[in-house]
């Protein structure tokens, strides 16, 4: 009895996995878009970062991000410059190349 009881759980598996497979070949699962680096982050806060994160994925067109980019950087900028140090928004591998220039 516990030998035909085995094989029928194989069985119930093994059909649940014929069905279950092809519903899940037609529908895979959304693949996340891959993270941005944010411009000087390490210059921000964690709300900060999370903010920024918000307005990007709010925004509809590569327009309208590539617009926030541009506002971000110009602001960062300028708290780097406030701040006196006006190379530290680069990244740090960037920075440390000789003869590199923006």
């Amino acid at each position: 009895m516990r030998k035909k009881l085995k094989a029928t759980n194989w069985a119930v598996f093994i059909a649940a996995l014929c069905i279950a497979a092809p519903a899940h070949a037609q529908n895979p699962p959304p693949t996340p878009e891959p993270r941005e680096l944010i411009y000087c982050a390490d210059q921000m806060t964690h709300e900060e970062r999370e903010t920024y994160r918000a307005k990007m994925s709010a925004a509809r067109t590569a327009e309208e991000k590539n617009m926030l980019r541009e506002a971000h950087r110009q602001t960062m900028q300028e708290r780097a410059r406030q701040s006196g140090n006006s190379e530290s928004c680069e990244p740090q591998r960037l920075r440390q190349r000789e003869g590199w220039k923006r």
